[in-house]
């Protein structure tokens, strides 16, 4: 009697014990649907892993229309993460890109302006594959169809995205550039060789760029470019000058005195200059949110054309002093 009734207790443990696991897998599996429910994988660009990857975002509630726009803007927006990269034509409004969108029979069709047309062929493979995957997260979404005009049209889904954009490498290659960073006294610009494994040649200048700003928290760096600021485009045209478009951030955050503010777009003046891979002299003009301002923070000739400026280099003073020994 005694060993049946132990048996029947080994039982009931056993069985006590299957019951909390199953309500165990039950409760972490609802908890780990509960932290993507309502939310989106948005895709941008890892140049290091030559793939596109996501983040996740909030998306609204219930009506279909709502969330892809809301999907749209975070997609347009661009990444948290100083990781990623954007995939959006830089310094492209929205409207400007991407003409119209709707749904039909789960089906959601993208009318693009002739701007689409300009992508280069790597930019364009990066940007359908990212675009494609981040739509078809929103519900019932089998498909993305591109219509560029009335006849010439593609349909994606999540069968015919390859995410593996290296698909040239002639277009993506390691390169080092040279950056200039004021040094922690804020006295002087210094240099840092910045190795970069792949690099697309035809956002080569918005790269330098984009790596200027982050490297702004590097150790022994005095940090003058506000690290909210965008990089919205940089024209580089061959016989005059390039063009740096920046965001508002880039002028509405900044804190620092006009020396400071020369400094700094001495900075950026000095890593586009010395990373133009040309002999044409060029002048570095300053944008902010497309537009030409004529003062910048006290600097008063802002609107004006800037040129390498020597004298801005922690070193030069001493290599003066050294050559008046040398005589």
């Amino acid at each position: 009697m005694a060993k049946k009734k132990k048996i029947i207790i080994a039982l009931a443990i056993f069985i006590a014990l299957i019951i909390c696991g199953v309500a165990a897998y039950f409760i972490v599996s609802f908890a780990s649907d509960d932290d993507t429910r309502g939310r989106l994988a948005v895709y941008f660009f890892n140049a290091s892993a030559g793939r596109v990857e996501s983040e996740l975002r909030n998306l609204p509630p219930d009506e279909s229309h709502l969330q892809i726009d809301m999907a749209l803007q975070h997609f347009a927006f661009g990444p948290e993460s100083s990781n990623l990269s954007g995939v959006w034509p830089q310094g492209v409004a929205i409207r400007d890109f991407l003409t119209d969108m709707y749904v039909e029979d789960k089906i959601l069709i993208a009318e693009f302006s002739e701007l689409y047309g300009e992508l280069p062929p790597l930019d364009e493979v990066i940007f359908r594959s990212a675009f494609t995957l981040t739509m078809l997260d929103l519900p019932d979404i089998d498909g993305v169809l591109f219509r560029l005009n009335s006849t010439d049209e593609f349909l994606e889904s999540a069968v015919s995205i390859t995410n593996n954009p290296f698909i040239s490498p002639a277009r993506r290659t390691a390169q080092n550039f040279t950056l200039f960073f004021a040094d922690e006294t804020g006295e002087g610009l210094i240099t840092v060789i910045h190795n970069a494994e792949y690099v697309n040649v035809h956002a080569r200048a918005q790269y330098i760029l984009s790596r200027l700003i982050e490297g702004q928290s590097t150790p022994g760096v005095f940090p003058l470019i506000p690290p909210e600021t965008r990089v919205r485009d940089v024209l580089v045209e061959l016989d005059s000058g390039i063009y740096v478009d920046l965001s508002s951030e880039f002028h509405s955050r900044f804190t620092g005195t006009p020396a400071q503010a020369r400094m700094m777009l001495q900075s950026i003046t000095h890593t586009m200059l010395e990373n133009a891979g040309s002999n044409v002299q060029r002048r570095v003009f300053f944008l902010i949110d497309s537009e030409r301002w004529d003062e910048f923070h006290g600097v008063s000739d802002f609107n004006l054309g800037f040129t390498i400026d020597k004298t801005m280099m922690l070193c030069y003073e001493n290599e003066e002093e050294y050559e008046d020994v040398e005589e």
